[in-house]
């Protein structure tokens, strides 16, 4: 990896605004190199001008600024690529998400909010026409498989949805705690996973992220994986068009939280087979308490549920959403 090219993928992630410390050395180097005075540039960038100084007298900067020099060529192993696929993927599982609700709740009073950025595990609030909050909607893709559904839950593999347990308890908490049904809007499409998005990922910005994740005095390896995700939906990459495209084509449910517990309570040893399973988290080393569900059985395909919304209101629904039937 060349420094010009690291300096150039950071730019396109990051942008004109400010870098993340400590990259903001980096990008006052950069404001030196296009020709502004080193004072100058240390007053922009928000920094000390001997700090600035240091960086740009040194034999190598990148080693002055993040504890390790860049390797000598494209040698970065792709552990991040993974990361960055499953982040790709749920980014374009929300923006079709988006497009549907849109296209089916037109010119409705109900609002779609975006959660992200709260960092909580709500993706989207459903507000009324007088602004108060119907409903939380977190979304779902599965694209692995579970080969042996049959065997070891009854379910048909491509019919089958696996949930954490403790996602489905988490979110029945925060139902009752602030009396707003909770929903998981969930889509799959087979054998699409965050290995085979991250192989779709430009090789410059996994590398770029790969080596942030590693450097001793790198930033917050969370907020750079964010960013270079922005920048793939910002910059409609190839990688996130085609994801998109791929997701549109497939079918859409929502499983509420309440009917979740239910079907938890009522099929526990039936669905989840980690009970059935005498040392389950050495024979499974790093699996989840999964509870597994029928999608065409226990779930409510959305232009259903949207529809209902539309029409009959959300006290129905909710009504609806109270019985488990949704």
């Amino acid at each position: 990896m060349r420094s010009d090219d690291f300096l150039r993928t950071l730019g396109l992630i990051l942008g004109s605004n400010a870098w993340p410390k400590p990259l903001h050395v980096l990008q006052g180097l950069e404001l030196i190199k296009a020709g502004e005075r080193l004072e100058d540039a240390a007053r922009e960038v928000r920094t000390s001008r001997p700090r600035l100084r240091r960086a740009h007298d040194a034999a190598d900067p990148f080693a002055d600024v993040l504890g390790e020099a860049l390797p000598p060529n494209s040698v970065l192993v792709n552990d991040r690529a993974s990361k960055l696929g499953t982040l790709v993927l749920g980014r374009s599982a929300e923006l079709v998400f988006e497009e549907l609700y849109r296209r089916e709740m037109p010119d409705t009073e109900f609002n779609l909010v975006d959660l992200r950025e709260g960092r909580t595990d709500t993706d989207y609030r459903m507000y009324n026409g007088q602004g108060r909050p119907v409903y939380r909607i977190n979304i779902k893709f599965h694209g692995a498989r579970f080969r042996r559904a049959s065997d070891l839950v009854s379910l048909d593999p491509e019919d089958c949805f696996a949930l954490a347990t403790y996602k489905i308890d988490s979110a029945m908490k925060k139902q009752n705690d602030e009396q707003l049904p909770y929903f998981f809007a969930v889509v799959g499409v087979s054998n699409l996973t965050g290995v085979a998005v991250g192989e779709r990922i430009p090789r410059d910005v996994t590398e770029a992220v790969s080596f942030l994740g590693r450097a001793p005095r790198g930033p917050s390896i969370r907020r750079m994986e964010d960013a270079a995700v922005e920048h793939l939906v910002r910059s409609n990459a190839t990688v996130v068009t085609t994801t998109m495209g791929e997701i549109r084509e497939a079918d859409w449910h929502m499983l509420s939280a309440r009917r979740a517990d239910k079907l938890v309570r009522e099929k526990l040893f039936e669905r989840v087979f980690a009970l059935r399973v005498p040392s389950f988290a050495r024979a499974f080393r790093g699996a989840e308490l999964d509870m597994h569900f029928s999608l065409s059985e226990d779930l409510t395909p959305l232009p259903d549920f949207l529809t209902a919304l539309r029409e009959r209101g959300p006290q129905a629904v909710s009504t609806i959403l109270e019985r488990g039937d949704y």
